[in-house]
This record gives C-alpha cells, structure tokens and sequence, in this order.
C-alpha cells in the first residue's frame, strides 16, 4: 500500500489572535504524527484529533490544546509556552502519556473489538494524519462539539440501557408501562454533559460518565413518578410528566394536526435508510443473539437488582469491573463477586436449556 492509498486520520485546527502560516501548519503536522503509531489499532472513521491554537491579546504566551476522539473515550492535554512549537510538543507528549495508558486499559476491554469493527482493523493499522487539517469551520470547534460526536456514537446503547432498567421496573410493576420516555432521559443527559463538559469526574472515561449521569437521572424520573402517583389527580386537572411538558405547552386546542400526524402518519423511510450496514451482523446470527438476550433479560427478572443491573453492563454494554464499579458506586471487589455468580449461572442455563432442548425465546 503507498503513501497516497493509507487511511487517513482526520484533524482540524481551530486558531485565535493567530494566522497559522504554511511553515507553523507543517511543523504541527509533524508533531502529531508522533501520535499516529499509537492510533494504529483503531478504524480511521473513529478518530479526530482537534487542535486549538491561541494566543495570548497582551503577552508572548501561547496555548495550544489538544483533544483526541477515539471510540472509547477523549483525551485533552493542553500546554502553554512563549513559542506555539514547544507548547505543540509538551501538549503532544502529555497527549502520549494519556493514550498509552488508554491502551492499557482496551487491551483487556472489548469495546474497540467488536465483531463490526474486527473487519475495519487491519485497514487501519497504518493510518496516518492528513497532510492538511480539515477546512476552517469544519470539524469539532470546541470540546463539547467532540462529546457531542461521541455521545452520538454510545445513543443508542445509552437508549437500549435505559429501557432495559424501564422494562425491570414495569414487568415488577413498580412503575406504569410508558410513564418515563428512555430517549428523554438520554437526552437530559446529553444536556448535562454539553453544557458542563468540565464536571467530568477525572478517573471516569466519557462513557462511564454518559451511563452514570443516565442512572441519577432515571432515579429522578422514577421518584417523580412514583411521587405522582401517591397524589389525587382531578379529573378536570391533568397531570403531566417532566418529558411531556414541552409538547404539552406547545399544544394548541384548535390546530391539533400537528400532533396527530405525528401519531398517525408512518415515518417515511428513505432509500439510504435501505442500504445494507457493511458492519451489522448477518441477520440470521443476529436474530439469534437477540432471541439470547430476550431469554437473558426475561430470566433475570427474579435475579437481585444489583446482579441484573452489573449483567446489563458487562455483558451486554461491555464495561469492565472498574467502569462498572464507578457506574454503580461500588467497590471493583464487589463487581467482581457478582460477576463470577453470574457467570456460574447463566452456564448452568444454558446447560439446562441445552439437555431439556427449551427454545432461547421465553415469553415475556
């Protein structure tokens, strides 16, 4: 493969008080390409680098900063110098040290080797930088505009992990069928980290972050509407919950239309909504995991809460005992207890479904 047909990671630069002339924009492109033999593992598509270049209104002082998106998680390093170069270098350095230690940890983690991806690894094993960044304007400008990337890459596991904890607590009958919306408690959530990125704990990876502000907000939502249940709702007084009241507000008595369209009109699908995902499994292999899940999750209705809520994020969101222990405020010791339970008795369902020859799909 030459140098022109390598994958390419994508990079922009974002500069303040300063024109990065050719030369400055050519030593940048040197610098990080100390970064490269590091990114080699992951699928090009996953990675943007963001670079920030400002300079100081009233002194010789520049900042340089930079934030890695990768599909695990982002990095951030930032240095400040009298010359742009030496900040680029101790910020790429900091940069380095951030992303080994990143990498010690996905040794043993299964979120960048996911069947999907396997295919796209051996391609990007020799990616490299662009030799120009992206357009000005284009590309992340901020951090919040990489978590928002980011966030849109782990929505709809975080949907899919909100409506699992929604199903518990409807089947158990603790709540009423449909009283929380998922997507409204993902979208809470995606509001919270936009809006106060730096309230990120330090030792929480960014999707560790995503899941942990999803649980304090789905125990918001359960307490709201377990409180609005205790309470006598008039007749001529309807009630409606938090994630309603913006529709409700917006609603108006004599145009209706709008509203039940929505209801009653299908979706339209487009075309390129039809073309096949090259990164999906086979639809024979993947009714299969889903029939297996479904018998996973209806099994694990009479499991104690703890234990279903560590299985859903370990063998199905694919976080390890740490990622789980800070999710769920316990110790990596106790995680670990339970997963070794767990692990004892989903073999013992599979041997007892395997002699009685029981089908993987239970009735719900």
């Amino acid at each position: 493969m030459t140098t022109s047909e390598l994958p390419t990671l994508l990079w922009n630069l974002v500069a303040k008080n300063i024109h990065p002339h050719e030369q400055l924009r050519k030593k940048l492109r040197q610098k990080i390409s100390k970064l490269e033999k590091h990114l080699q593992h992951f699928p090009a598509g996953t990675v943007h680098l963001h670079v920030a270049l400002e300079k100081h209104p009233r002194k010789p002082l520049f900042r340089v900063g930079l934030t890695l998106r990768v599909p695990a998680n982002i990095l951030c390093s930032e240095r400040h110098a009298a010359d742009p170069i030496p900040a680029l270098d101790r910020a790429v350095k900091a940069l380095l040290r951030e992303l080994a230690g990143l990498k010690s940890e996905l040794r043993r983690e299964a979120v960048w080797k996911r069947r999907q991806r396997r295919a796209a690894l051996h391609q990007a094993k020799a990616a490299r930088f662009a030799e120009q960044p992206l357009p000005a304007g284009v590309g992340p400008q901020t951090l919040a505009d990489s978590i928002s990337a980011l966030f849109q890459e782990h929505y709809r596991q975080l949907v899919a992990y909100v409506r699992r904890q929604l199903w518990r607590d409807e089947t158990a009958g603790d709540i009423a069928t449909g009283a929380v919306d998922p997507r409204a408690v993902v979208d809470e959530v995606a509001r919270h980290c936009l809006a106060e990125p730096e309230r990120k704990p330090a030792d929480m990876s960014y999707p560790v972050w995503f899941y942990s502000l999803a649980r304090k907000e789905l125990r918001v939502c359960m307490k709201a509407v377990r409180e609005q249940a205790t309470q006598t709702v008039p007749l001529d007084e309807p009630r409606v919950l938090p994630h309603e009241a913006g529709r409700a507000e917006g609603y108006e008595p004599e145009q209706p239309l709008d509203i039940l369209q929505e209801k009653l009109e299908p979706p339209v699908v487009e075309t390129k909504d039809l073309l096949p995902d090259p990164r999906a499994l086979p639809p024979d292999e993947e009714v299969a995991r889903r029939d297996f899940i479904d018998y996973l999750q209806n099994a694990s209705t009479s499991w104690p809460k703890v234990e279903r809520d560590i299985f859903a994020l370990h063998f199905l969101d694919g976080f390890d005992v740490d990622e789980v222990a800070m999710i769920e405020g316990l110790k990596p010791s106790e995680v670990e207890r339970h997963i070794q339970t767990l692990q004892s008795r989903v073999r013992e369902m599979i041997e007892s479904a395997a002699v009685h020859r029981k089908p993987t799909r239970m009735a719900g």
